[in-house]
């Protein structure tokens, strides 16, 4: 009897277990290579991007320093850099009465400082722009010496004293204050401007002072022809896109306006947050003009004043001022003053941009009231 041939079954797991174990071995080490040679790639990468940034950070500081050192050349008062054709330049611009000056290179902070400073000390404690802000603001109007000033957000009356002293011997010269406030917003048992009857009741015969309304309510009494305009009111939107829609049609063609607090959530860290007091910062940005800021300070950029010298025909304009309307409102006005306004953006404007206008009345209300 032939004996049957006796297969071990074990050996064929074995062996299949073994030739599974090395394909793992290879696909393991396979996938392990890819991953080094993707994680090199990326390392690489990186790297290269490195080198690149530190190149172009090299670059761009080079540029602030050859920018730094152009800027105080200058501005240097000393006679190393202070050319013959410099000086007669700079006396060109401190006489001039002239409001279509050029404006570049210029240092206003250093004009007529014997005249900024019999008020400087009065003020300082009550004014709401900073020492350099307040030469910068008095170089300006010693420089284009105007006739006719619009002043709209009065507070103390700080900044008034100011503009009365620079326009003080300007023959003809008048400002012309606007609050909506009758009383002083810090202190409410003061009036709105109550620091220039204190202060210096001299300066009180260029000056007319209102209060109590929007800018709308005074402006034609005040009349056209409007030579400088400082806007400093809320800070943050609508607010001073309203009154600049509602002086823009007294100011005379190239008119120079002047906006404080342009950057103040980077000047003052205590504002409040939940608010973008980014008014003045969109206005110096859309209107049309040249731009002229104050030379100090570190950055060539955050200045909080600055001013624009306004492009001729302003009414090419007047639609993209409305449509910034619609940036997202901080606060509503009242259903009066929103009907005022109305009003007299369809006396001097018209139709098509009152629509605009209402559309953003209409839809800020709907997002106020989601979300305050």
């Amino acid at each position: 009897m032939k004996k049957k041939a006796v297969i071990y079954e074990d050996e064929y797991p074995i062996n299949k277990t073994k030739r599974t174990r090395k394909s793992i071995n290879k696909n393991t080490f396979k996938n392990i290579s890819f991953l080094y040679v993707f994680l090199s790639i990326i390392f690489i990468t990186l790297l290269v991007n490195l080198y690149y940034t530190q190149k172009l950070i090299k670059y761009h500081k080079q540029n602030d320093i050859e920018f730094s050192k152009n800027e105080n050349i200058l501005n240097n008062n000393n006679d190393k850099y202070k050319s013959k054709e410099k000086k007669e330049l700079d006396n060109k611009y401190a006489n001039s009465n002239s409001i279509n000056e050029n404006f570049n290179n210029m240092s206003l902070q250093d004009i007529d400082l014997n005249i900024f400073s019999l008020v400087e000390n009065e003020i300082k404690d009550k004014i709401e722009l900073i020492l350099d802000e307040q030469k910068f603001f008095h170089g300006l109007l010693r420089t284009i010496k105007p006739k006719k000033i619009v002043e709209i957000g009065v507070s103390c009356g700080g900044s008034a004293i100011l503009i009365l002293n620079a326009i003080k011997d300007i023959e003809g010269a008048k400002l012309f204050s606007i609050d909506r406030s009758i009383n002083w917003y810090r202190d409410r048992t003061k009036k709105t401007g109550y620091l220039v009857q204190e202060k210096f009741p001299e300066l009180m015969n260029k000056w007319t002072l209102y209060t109590g309304g929007l800018t709308s309510e005074f402006i034609e009494t005040i009349g056209d022809g409007i030579d400088l305009a400082f806007i400093d009111t809320m800070h943050v939107t609508p607010g001073e896109m309203l009154d600049w829609l509602m002086v823009l049609p007294f100011l005379k063609n190239e008119a120079i306006v002047v906006f404080h607090d342009a950057f103040i959530l980077y000047i003052n860290k205590t504002i409040e947050r939940q608010k973008r007091h980014t008014s003045n910062n969109q206005l110096m940005c859309y209107i049309r003009g040249e731009l002229i800021l104050p030379q100090y300070g570190n950055s060539v950029f955050f200045r909080n004043i600055g001013a624009l010298k306004l492009s001729p025909e302003q009414k090419k304009y007047y639609y993209q001022y409305f449509l910034a309307l619609g940036i997202q409102w901080e606060y509503m006005p009242n259903e009066d003053e929103i009907k005022k306004m109305r009003d007299f953006f369809m006396k001097y404007y018209g139709e098509k941009y009152v629509e605009v206008y209402d559309d953003a009345v209409q839809k800020n209300k709907i997002y106020l009231n989601k979300n305050y």
